[in-house]
């Protein structure tokens, strides 16, 4: 059976049974005690743990999951993977164990076609209640009891908790670690666990005893690819649909692998599972980076790199396999272009690093072992990730100093922190050990009287405030609070746990003090109009470069703003011409801006609000509501039309990350200098440039007479000779009035006796020079030569007996007033 059936006859065979289909949810989840959806019941904790009440009591899904606590196991055991897909179906306070055993036998024996005689159930060793259930459909030599530590989840120390049941597939003794020990429970590959049954029924306390839960909880989970395997008739999930595909491209590529160089199952398995995880988790808006989830994704994609390497695949090859994974999970096609593209990027920067650095890890570990200093070199100097030495060492039996590795880091961190060493001296650690808390009203007021509740070192804590902490991007308001005529400046405000800190430089403010709260209303104006500039330009990148933008961080203060965005390449002027074009747009249509407050979270997502750092956000929102084409969630403050923004003017697009670009922009009157100062600069460019135009064409004009002078020898033999005299006629293009009048005299006194008669075309008009030696004077008269040529040419000219000039009109005459010239002369000389 294909995966895609199988997932489908699960979630059919539940929602046959009244359960509510629920859809995956992304990787990085709302819970913020999780770096990502680990489980299926991620989604439903809040109903385990009572917090919220749902809409429904019983529930099923294929939830989206990553683990990476078993890393250093994948490729070595079958049954090890990142990246899956957990089955799951949940009662909360509905049905319990006698419904989720007999469903689940019923599910694979009847719907799926397992063979009963290879399955088995594990239950927690005291629970018979599960075990008489068993009984109904499994032998008791079948039914194995086992400990708390396999056999009994818990979500915490202390909470909720429960037995649980296994449900496990017999792969036969061929996979079985051949101890006499070995059953079900063993760590071998013979007994696949192949569906979790949890009964949540117990509250632990912090004593360890155990209470009975009000409301008890049934929450399963099976993962899709141990189903497809056992349903595909293979032994584990790397042979089937789900992963078989992208293994075999890694063997078309690994061609030119050699056993002294790694193993070569292992290695596939690593690119395979560690693909599928690193297209997921990018499709989910992670970008590689050096912190949390962005580190856990650039370590993914560099073990595969270096299970390539192992295989003997050079280059870049891991992008490749981007297409291959959306094939079987076709929802990525829609973003496998850019899921590609931030792949390729990051195999590109390690590529660079890695040759260098496994080179250096070859020759240390080619003396037998490697220090702690050695591993921070490796580390610190030349980027190598600590687990590559760790994992090479051991595949080689190296001995590793992970140890005295550890202490180096450790001192390197001090060195960071000497400013923070005083815990005491926190302000954040001081406010968090009070009752403090501040009731933020400065939406709809700019100043009220309050009441001091809290002096610190640095402020002042109120009860109550007009002034925005920063928070979300938006800089703290700054401002006044004023107690009998004293005015205080407060140049900061910022929020740390329920309370609101007003910053101010020396103390005179006691607790109990009743102040006026005055906010700066011109610089918390100024910061509106960047935070509605803000939203504004994130609309705009979304229509220039497309939907794949996300907004991947942001400042607005009063003086600009920056944005940081999810995008490959650097826009070009065309690109940021279009989006500041489409800002400008929007700022003259002068759209209402609606600000809708306490909407519930899945009813903005309904609405088509673009929901940032999601993690952030609690049941119920604000959205800030542009016209009829911007809807986000957000918290800050903003203008009332769009129009207040002003001029809009873009400075800067960089990159400041793998797959992140930045934009820093002005707004209103510092948008208003900017566009003066660009236009002076452009005016002083053109003046400038006239400058430059000047000089060049002098330049030219010199270039122009030196190449016509160069070239007078040739222009000398070229000469007639009429009688006892030489006559040179010449045409030369492009050349001006002086150039004519020199190359003339030029030529003239070079032939010795003669008649040098030139012309030139330049911008259609035609420029005439007639030369006649001076022993030649009584003879011939230039200014009869000129007249001749310029009437013929339709012009005139004049000058003297020796020499003349005039001008013309008609080039194509030219020819007929050389001609002309010459029977005129001939005539003279007879």
């Amino acid at each position: 059976m294909q995966q895609e059936t199988a997932r489908k006859a699960f979630l059919s065979f539940f929602e046959k049974r009244g359960h509510k289909v629920v859809e995956s949810i992304s990787l990085v989840p709302k819970d913020p005690t999780v770096l990502f959806t680990v489980a299926g019941m991620v989604p439903f904790k809040p109903y385990f743990l009572g917090s919220e009440t749902p809409s429904f009591t019983r529930a099923c899904s294929c939830q989206r999951c990553i683990r990476t606590i078993d890393i250093e196991r994948i490729g070595k055991t079958d049954r090890h993977l990142t990246f899956f897909e957990m089955l799951g179906n949940f009662s909360f306070g509905d049905y319990w164990k006698e419904e989720a055993i007999s469903w689940a036998w019923e599910f694979l024996v009847q719907e799926m076609g397992l063979p009963s005689d290879r399955l088995y159930g594990s239950i927690f060793r005291e629970d018979d209640e599960a075990e008489a259930i068993w009984k109904k459909f499994l032998p008791s030599d079948r039914i194995i009891r086992l400990g708390e530590e396999s056999n009994f989840w818990k979500m915490a120390e202390t909470g909720p908790c429960g037995p649980c049941s296994e449900i496990l597939f017999d792969l036969g003794e061929e996979f079985s670690c051949k101890k006499p020990s070995c059953a079900p429970g063993c760590d071998c590959d013979r007994f696949l666990e192949l569906w979790n049954l949890v009964f949540t029924q117990y509250d632990r306390q912090a004593d360890g005893s155990l209470l009975p839960l009000p409301k008890r909880n049934i929450d399963t989970g099976m993962g899709l690819e141990r189903l497809c395997a056992v349903l595909q008739n293979k032994t584990s999930g790397f042979e089937t649909d789900l992963l078989l595909p992208v293994i075999n491209q890694i063997q078309e590529k690994a061609k030119n692998w050699r056993s002294e160089i790694g193993d070569r199952r292992s290695g596939e398995r690593v690119i395979a599972d560690h693909i599928r995880a690193i297209c997921h988790l990018i499709y989910d808006g992670i970008i590689p980076s050096n912190e949390e989830r962005g580190y856990v994704l650039r370590r993914l994609i560099r073990r595969a790199i270096r299970a390539g390497r192992k295989l003997g695949i050079s280059g870049n090859f891991l992008y490749q396999l981007v297409f291959n994974v959306a094939n079987i999970f076709p929802y990525l096609k829609e973003k496998e272009g850019n899921i590609a593209q931030i792949i390729s990027i990051e195999e590109e920067r390690f590529g660079k690093t890695i040759e260098l650095g496994l080179s250096l890890l070859d020759e240390k570990l080619s003396k037998g072992s490697l220090s702690g200093a050695d591993l921070f070199e490796l580390y610190d100097t030349y980027g190598l990730p600590l687990e590559f030495s760790k994992e090479e060492a051991e595949e080689r039996g190296i001995e590793f100093d992970i140890e005295g590795f550890n202490r180096l880091m450790e001192t390197q961190r001090e060195k960071g922190k000497k400013a923070q060493r005083h815990r005491a001296q926190n302000t954040e650690y001081r406010i968090q050990n009070t009752e403090c808390r501040t009731e933020f009203i400065g939406y709809k007021e700019s100043q009220i009287e309050a009441t001091v509740i809290k002096v610190m070192e640095d402020g002042v804590i109120l009860d109550r405030t007009p002034f925005y902490p920063e928070s979300g991007g938006q800089v703290g308001d700054a401002g006044w609070l004023i107690r009998d005529g004293l005015q205080i400046k407060i140049e900061d405000t910022q929020k740390i746990g329920e309370a609101i800190l007003h910053k101010m430089k020396g103390q005179e403010l006691k607790e109990g003090d009743r102040v006026q709260a005055v906010i700066d209303i011109d610089r918390r104006r100024a910061i509106s109009r960047g935070h509605t500039a803000t939203h504004l330009l994130h609309y705009s990148l979304r229509q220039v470069l497309g939907e794949h933008i996300r907004q991947a961080g942001s400042l607005v203060t009063e003086d600009r703003l920056r944005f940081d965005f999810t995008h490959l390449k650097k826009l070009d002027e065309q690109e940021i011409g279009r989006c500041e074009e489409i800002i400008v747009q929007k700022i003259m249509e002068n759209a209402e801006i609606k600000i809708l407050e306490d909407i519930p979270l899945q009813e903005a997502k309904r609405m088509g609000a673009m929901a940032l750092f999601e993690d952030e956000y609690g049941e119920k929102v604000r959205v800030v509501k542009i016209g009829d084409f911007s809807l986000e969630l957000c918290g800050g403050t903003h203008l009332d039309r769009p129009g207040s923004v002003g001029p809009f003017k873009i400075l800067t697009e960089t990159g400041v990350a793998a797959g992140v670009r930045r934009i820093e922009a002005l707004t209103g009157k510092r948008a208003y200098a900017e566009a003066l100062k660009e236009k002076e600069l452009l005016i002083l460019r053109y003046l400038e440039a006239m400058k430059e135009k000047d000089v060049a064409e002098k330049e030219i004009e010199r270039l122009k007479r030196k190449l016509l002078l160069t070239n007078i020898d040739e222009e000398v033999g070229s000469a007639i000779e009429i009688g006892d005299i030489k006559v040179i006629l010449k045409q030369l293009d492009g050349a001006g009035k002086e150039d004519i009048t020199s190359a003339v005299d030029t030529v003239a006194s070079k032939i010795g006796t003669g008649v040098v008669v030139m012309v030139s075309i330049c911008d259609k008009n035609l420029f005439w020079a007639v030369r006649v030696t001076k022993d030649l004077a009584d003879r011939i008269d230039a200014r009869v030569l000129i007249k001749e040529v310029t009437k013929i040419t339709g012009g005139g000219g004049g000058g003297r007996p020796d020499f003349a000039t005039g001008g013309g009109k008609i080039p194509e005459k030219i020819p007929e007033a050389m001609e002309a010239v010459r029977k005129e002369i001939a005539e003279r000389i007879r």
